[in-house]
């Protein structure tokens, strides 16, 4: 199945598109993010949650992962589409 990646932040090592032949969203994710330069745990091991929620908002097919019934255990499907938002802070 195809996935389809958007990215709200020019990221090199996330491509536009992923085939696999099967998974949920934290497999996608963990995936993708593993060996970019934002992250060393995608999944935090002492909860099983996402680790970067400070860092992205992660939607599936424009609803926010958290919202899903599923969370971030959602299985994915030929043509869905997952969409990283940066999240930036500012302060002063």
């Amino acid at each position: 199945m195809k996935i389809y990646i958007k990215k709200t932040i020019q990221i090199p090592e996330i491509p536009t598109d992923v085939e696999m032949e099967s998974g949920t969203l934290r497999d996608l994710l963990d995936t993708l993010l593993r060996h970019t330069y934002f992250v060393k745990e995608v999944i935090d091991p002492a909860t099983g949650e996402l680790s970067l929620d400070g860092l992205f908002r992660v939607t599936l097919n424009g609803t926010a992962y958290h919202s899903l019934p599923d969370g971030i255990e959602t299985k994915l499907h030929d043509q869905d589409t997952i969409t990283l938002t940066l999240v930036l802070i500012g302060g002063g």
